[in-house]
Order: structure tokens, then C-alpha cells, then sequence
């Protein structure tokens, strides 16, 4: 079994975004983002949506979802996508940039464009679960 130091269950605590220029725009998920990613064997899940109570009545909820077998060498993690809610990342890799600070874990998607606006986007994710052995 190849263990990761990214191996356990993480939940999202902050989501940040920016433009192309690098000035901020609304958090991607809202104020109370909600999402969990697991990590064990190799592989991974992660689901994560906007979880405010309510929403404008034009602003839609914002989901993702993926899963996979899954790399990480100290600075990249990459997903070989085989469930995804966005049918479009499927058979694709998925590679985020990933700072691990003891229990707490920064993914950092590539620049991609999220309604008309290209968009770096950053997720904040602190252990709530960690494997024996």
C-alpha cells in the first residue's frame, strides 16, 4: 500500500478566487463553503459546493465533484478523473497545485474561466481524519 502524506478526510474551511490581474473576486462557494475530499489507496473524491442557507434568486449554487486514482509529489496533485460531475473531466487529468502545512492543505486549480471570467481559485482544506499506520 503507498501511503501519501495528503492520505485522510479533509474539509473544506475557506475558498478564494481572483481574476487574470489578481484582484479578488466573491468567494467561489460562498461565505459557508462546503466540501470533502478523501485520500486513501491512491485514489480520491472530493465534492464541494456553495453552502450559504440562501442565494440571490439569479446566483445558482455552485458544485463540483470528481474521483480517481490520484499522485502527489510534494508540490502537484493530479487526478486521473473517472467520476466527475462535470462530464468534461472525465478521462482528463485534473492537476492542482498543493501546499501541505501540517494539517492544513492549500489546492490550487490551473487559471480557467468560470462565467466568462478567467478566474485562479483557491482552496483552503483542513485534516479531520488521518489513517493509523
Amino acid at each position: 500500500m503507498n501511503v501519501s502524506p495528503l492520505d485522510g478526510i479533509w474539509r473544506l474551511v475557506q475558498a478564494r478566487a481572483s481574476d487574470q490581474h489578481g484582484r479578488p473576486l466573491p468567494p467561489p462557494y460562498g461565505l459557508e463553503p462546503l466540501g470533502m475530499v478523501q485520500i486513501q489507496n491512491g485514489r480520491m473524491l472530493a465534492a464541494l459546493c456553495n453552502g450559504d442557507s440562501s442565494l440571490a434568486s439569479e446566483q445558482a449554487r455552485e458544485f463540483v465533484s470528481y474521483g480517481g486514482p490520484c499522485t502527489f509529489d510534494g508540490k502537484w496533485l493530479s487526478t486521473d478523473v473517472e467520476l466527475s460531475a462535470r462530464p468534461d473531466w472525465l478521462g482528463a487529468p485534473q492537476v492542482r497545485e498543493a501546499e501541505l502545512e501540517g494539517d492544513r492543505l492549500v489546492l490550487k486549480p490551473p487559471l480557467r474561466e468560470y462565467g466568462g471570467v478567467l478566474q485562479q481559485r483557491e482552496l483552503i482544506w483542513e485534516r479531520v481524519w488521518r489513517p493509523q499506520g
